[in-house]
């Protein structure tokens, strides 16, 4: 019993410090008020109305004493009145009329119509003999009357003074459901009061659901951080600021969010950058050590020999130059790789003929040989003018044909016009060589990076040849890509930017 009394006792302090419904809070003085206003208004007008009912039996009454009176005042006989009055309302809420004349010089009385009633000097004001009036010959008519309730009393004298008139209406059944009030009025206003409750109720359930909406929001909001609002308001004023709350949080959290997400972007580029300078760093001293230890070697061996032979002193001094020269070419390359990195928008611009600019170029390497036993081929239109830079643009397209010679171990190159739009021409240069394993084609652009990496150095290569083309490009405002041609050999697409006067 003890831990029945405990819970219960529990569950009614949890009551009392539960919160108020808002609905309630909303609902119940409304319709509260809204009520006793329909009361007082039902009350009044149900009074107003019985009184108007009871007014107009009245002014009947009256009317009649009235027309009595004038008939006595002038001199006329009465009787006939009296008893048409009587024959007349018979039937009507006032058939219990009792109208008495009496003659005043010797108190007789002379005529009636309706139930005997005392003489006037029995009665009070309000027709009662101390609080009650009994009838002295009461008939079948007169068995409804209330006797200590009087709906009318009157005495009147004629203008002379010898005829008294003293009408009595006692209140009966009949009167008093004649003066009751119009039911339908009742019904009406109620049914008008229980229409504009269940508005009240319908609006205050929307304001409600509109606030415990907000409510949660706010809560949720406040302690959840990775709460999305959707927010099912109601349609209408509350619902849509309480939508615009929500819309300004959503906002600003996807603002924050992303800040956040440009933040973390911006720190793993940083990361990006500071791992790609470290590994930079470490293919620079790689491929710088490779060359300065052969040196170093081929040099200790000359220094170690004082007896060498000329023949063989020669061997080694020659490829102690040609190691030099590769050394000096990886410093040429990164050097112009800084250059137009941190140096892009130094560099000028011109108008350029690319068709005669090629060429030109087409000749310069036949005549030199670096073309070796491959042809080359130009097959761009006349009119073609870009924009961009001869050093630069000398530089890619000769990187492009060393790559082609070294490398496809094919027998022709061509350079050919592709495309152009608004803005672009698209250019596309390939060999008919063997091309490269699909998967190093995303690498080709990367810095010391080489297919073959014992053969490269064989031949020569640095690895920094394509990515100063792509660098190059990019400088002045052009892109290339690259991929495995249908027939064999590689294919570099690569845009130039047409020249606007």
């Amino acid at each position: 019993m003890a831990i029945i009394y405990a819970r219960v006792r529990g569950l009614v302090m949890a009551s009392k410090r539960k919160r108020i419904n808002y609905q309630l809070k909303v609902f119940l003085p409304i319709v509260v008020s809204l009520w006793v206003i329909i009361i007082v208004v039902a009350v009044t007008l149900y009074r107003s109305e019985k009184d108007y009912r009871a007014e107009i039996i009245r002014s009947r009454i009256e009317f009649m004493n009235r027309c009595l009176l004038n008939i006595m005042e002038n001199g006329e006989d009465p009787t006939a009145f009296l008893q048409f009055v009587d024959r007349y309302y018979k039937a009507s809420v006032i058939d219990n009329l009792s109208m008495t004349l009496y003659d005043t010089a010797t108190g007789e009385e002379k005529m009636r119509i309706g139930f005997p009633t005392p003489k006037p000097e029995q009665l009070n004001a309000r027709g009662s003999i101390e609080g009650s009036f009994i009838a002295a010959n009461n008939d079948d008519d007169s068995t409804y009357i209330e006797p200590d309730k009087a709906f009318y009393y009157s005495v009147n004298k004629s203008a002379d003074g010898t005829l008294l008139v003293q009408t009595f209406m006692p209140l009966n059944s009949r009167i008093a459901a004649e003066i009751k009030g119009n039911p339908w009025l009742l019904i009406s206003i109620l049914v008008i009061a229980g229409a504009v409750t269940i508005l009240i109720y319908i609006s205050a359930h929307r304001t409600a659901k509109n606030i415990k909406l907000l409510r949660d929001f706010v809560s949720k909001a406040a302690n959840d951080k990775d709460f999305v609002a959707v927010g099912d308001f109601a349609n209408d004023d509350l619902g849509e600021i309480s939508q615009q709350v929500v819309n300004i949080y959503n906002m600003r959290k996807a603002a924050l969010a992303a800040r956040e997400f440009e933040h973390r972007i911006a720190l793993r580029a940083t990361e990006e950058r500071s791992n790609l300078k470290r590994q930079l760093t470490n293919n620079i001293s790689h491929e710088l050590k490779t060359p300065a230890g052969i040196i170093k070697g081929y040099v200790d061996t000359i220094i170690d020999n004082p007896t060498m032979d000329e023949q063989q002193r020669m061997h080694f001094m020659l490829k102690t130059r040609e190691h030099v020269e590769r050394l000096c070419d990886i410093l040429n390359e990164l050097s112009m790789m800084t250059r137009l990195e941190d140096g892009a928008q130094n560099i000028a611009v011109e108008k350029i003929d690319f068709r005669d600019f090629c060429l030109s170029l087409k000749t310069d390497v036949e005549e030199s040989g670096v073309i070796g036993d491959m042809a080359m081929v130009i097959d761009i239109a006349e009119g073609c003018f870009v924009k961009g830079n001869v050093t630069l643009l000398t530089g890619a397209i000769m990187n492009l044909v060393k790559n082609a010679v070294l490398y496809s171990k094919g027998t022709e190159i061509r350079l050919r016009l592709l495309t152009e739009n608004q803005r672009f021409y698209t250019f596309v240069f390939a060999d008919n060589g063997q091309g490269v394993p699909p998967e190093s084609i995303p690498l080709l652009f990367e810095r010391f990076y080489r297919v073959d990496k014992g053969r490269s150095r064989k031949v020569g290569g640095t690895g920094l040849g394509l990515p100063i083309v792509r660098s190059s490009l990019n400088t002045i405002g052009g892109t290339i890509t690259v991929n495995n041609g249908k027939d064999g050999g590689l294919e570099f697409v690569f845009t130039l930017q047409k020249w606007r006067e």
